[in-house]
């Protein structure tokens, strides 16, 4: 079975391209089983970490429904430190992991990565 990385590296300067992301896991993620995928996550980098300091509330709201549904929402360590978001990130429940490890993770495990 396949797995699917989206990760979001646009800010909310770029609405279209963040919620799309966004709106695109969600749905691979809702017809996993017909269509042989294992799991989608989301992972937020450089610009798409923003995403977690509210603002574009369209995004806020994705992100917390797309926790809901059982997809891994993950964030860069390093950036949300630095930016001072690790306790928003905790808040909503984002994983932080350093964007090598992920990024490495993909690779060894097979994903399809997309980005927007």
């Amino acid at each position: 079975m396949a797995k699917i990385a989206v990760v979001i590296v646009a800010g909310a300067d770029q609405k279209d391209r963040v919620t799309s992301g966004l709106h695109v896991a969600k749905r691979m993620h809702d017809a996993r089983a017909e269509n042989g995928i294992e799991r989608v996550e989301v992972f937020l980098f450089t610009g798409g970490v923003g995403l977690l300091e509210d603002t574009l509330p369209e995004a806020s709201a994705l992100i917390e429904e797309l926790r809901a549904s059982g997809i891994v929402v993950g964030a860069c360590r390093n950036q949300l430190e630095n930016w001072k978001l690790s306790e928003a990130a905790a808040a909503r429940h984002v994983t932080a992991e350093f964007a090598r490890d992920a990024f490495s993770r993909y690779a060894r495990e097979g994903y399809t990565v997309f980005t927007f």
